[in-house]
This record gives structure tokens, sequence and C-alpha cells, in this order.
């Protein structure tokens, strides 16, 4: 894992000056290592520093999915649900909602024009709403997404 964990590290770092030089060439690509370096950083334990990669990366996917939606809301998607994640991680509840409600509701829209691609992914993010949802005490709502998501096969 510490390897991994290394060329994480530097692959963000690489990216970070690519991106400096040539933003629109690099962006997507940094944002993608941010992701990586994010989960590999929860998996160790380094909450704090895993939120700062994931907010990045979703800073970024924001900037290119005004740029180009087609292209990168997919990618803003699984950024937030991956942000959603790692606010849960440090116990802030409400923004973690805030951010796995916004991914599921990009997958709901990816799902009505490419439902065998992303409804997997919009599986994804109805468990990490309902889970939140859950830990914030809304047992009602957390029911309502699981049943969803039990129809979803």
């Amino acid at each position: 894992m510490a390897e991994a964990l290394a060329d994480a590290g530097e692959a963000v770092d690489l990216y970070r000056e690519l991106v400096g030089q040539q933003p629109e060439t690099f962006r997507d690509d940094f944002a993608g290592s941010l992701n990586n370096l994010a989960s590999l950083l929860s998996e160790v334990g380094r909450s704090a520093e895993a939120l700062a990669a994931a907010g990045e990366g979703v800073a970024l996917y924001r900037e290119l999915a005004k740029q180009q939606p087609e292209a990168y809301r997919p990618a803003l998607a699984m950024s937030l649900n991956n942000l959603a994640l790692r606010l849960r991680d440090v116990d802030r509840l409400a923004e973690a909602f805030e951010a796995a409600k916004e991914a599921v509701v990009i997958r709901r829209e990816l799902v009505k024009k490419r439902p065998a691609v992303f409804q997997p992914k919009l599986k994804h993010s109805l468990d990490t709403l309902a889970t939140i949802l859950r830990q914030l005490g809304k047992i009602g709502e957390a029911e309502a997404i699981e049943a969803e998501l039990a129809g979803l096969g």
C-alpha cells in the first residue's frame, strides 16, 4: 500500500506541474489522479488529506463539466460520490449528504440516456446516499432510497 500511495502522490505532483504548463491538456488527468490519491489516503486512515484531495478533484471536474458537460458529468458524479465518502469519514455528514445527493441527481440524468452504462454507478451513489441518510437519523428517507435501489435489481 505504501508504494501505491507514493506512486499516486507522485502522479498528483506531476500532473499539478503539467496543469501549470498546459491546463487544457492535463486537467482531467489531474482530477482523476486526485481521486485515486483520495481513495488511497482514505484506506490508510489519512482522512483529512483524503478529503482535501477529493475536494480538489471535485473542483476540477466542476470546471471541466461546465465546459463540456457530456464528457465530464460522469466523472463529476464519480468525484462527488468520492467526496461524500471522504466527508462521511470525518463526520461532516451534512456536507456528505449534499455531495451524495448531487452525485445521485447527475447519475439519474445519465441513466436516462444510457441505462446499461450508468445504472451500476447510480446504484453505488444511491447506496452511499442511503448510508449517509441513516447516519443522519433520516431513516424514512434512507428506506425510500433503499427501496429505489432494490427496484434497480
